[in-house]
């Protein structure tokens, strides 16, 4: 199993906004990937059909952590540069 581990600083000040900027994303990998998130407070679990996972959110810092099944394995680049590059991306808007 292949494990993809990203952190990015938010500098949204609370963790409110930043469960709001974190909105779009989850929508795009539900629309793109088929992977849902489960919210508990600050964290989600990620399932999805060959991944599992978590993400989570603090003041400061946007964290996921994936899981990657031995079918994704292969992919676990191109799927760790999608992710951290939407993250990125909505930071820096």
């Amino acid at each position: 199993m292949s494990k993809i581990r990203i952190q990015r600083a938010h500098g949204l000040g609370t963790v409110s906004e930043a469960m709001a900027f974190v909105a779009p994303i989850e929508e795009k990998l539900k629309e793109k990937y088929g992977v849902t998130l489960s919210w508990s407070g600050q964290s989600a679990s990620i399932k999805g059909t060959g991944l599992s996972g978590e993400f989570s959110v603090d003041d400061t810092n946007i964290s996921v952590e994936v899981k990657l099944g031995f079918l994704l394995k292969p992919m676990a680049r191109k799927i760790e540069e999608g992710i951290a590059n939407a993250l990125d991306h909505h930071i820096n808007e």
